[in-house]
């Protein structure tokens, strides 16, 4: 009785089929009660609009900030209470600001910006499971950083509010739907 040789390349699919055997087997794993969620994030801010004074002068003029893709990173820790997690929030977001006045450059009626938030909170869901309708609420520091190299960066405190809903698609992937103010 002859036998065929072992090889390693039989016991693994075919390179065709590794992305169906991946899926297949992520669908079938068992379920695992995660801890720790992380999510990467896309989605849209709207710009904004206010008032700044010129240190010079004491004039008064509207800045107003482009709506603009947003992009970064949530990670919620599950806490001992059922429904509730603790949450860590970094965006990043491209903008133009724009003034009818030359307030910020003597050449330009706008400046790119670099928007960075890192943010801290929690979420809380009224089912008491980590599913379901949410409301949350972070609070942390805001990065606003000009591209121009003779503009100075700025750091002010931030607060959001929103709610959401997070959506199971299987034992291991949620969904989530977010809006925040």
């Amino acid at each position: 009785m002859k036998t065929a040789p072992f090889s390693l390349r039989t016991l693994l699919p075919s390179r065709r089929a590794i992305p169906l055997w991946l899926a297949v087997s992520f669908l079938l794993m068992p379920q695992a009660r995660a801890e720790i969620e992380v999510a990467p994030f896309a989605g849209f801010r709207m710009g904004g609009e206010f008032t700044v004074n010129d240190r010079d002068t004491d004039e008064k003029d509207t800045l107003e900030f482009k709506d603009s893709e947003a992009f970064g990173v949530v990670v919620n820790v599950d806490l001992d209470e059922a429904g509730k997690q603790a949450e860590l929030y970094f965006g990043r977001q491209e903008t133009t600001a724009s003034t009818s006045d030359r307030l910020l450059t003597e050449d330009s009626y706008s400046v790119d910006f670099t928007i960075y938030q890192l943010q801290f909170g929690g979420l809380y869901f009224p089912g008491r499971k980590n599913t379901g309708a949410f409301v949350s609420g972070v609070l942390g520091v805001t990065r606003l950083e000009p591209k121009p190299s003779g503009l100075d960066d700025h750091h002010r405190a931030s607060i959001a509010l929103g709610g959401g809903y997070k959506l199971a698609l299987t034992d291991n992937l949620l969904a989530r739907f977010d809006l925040r103010g």
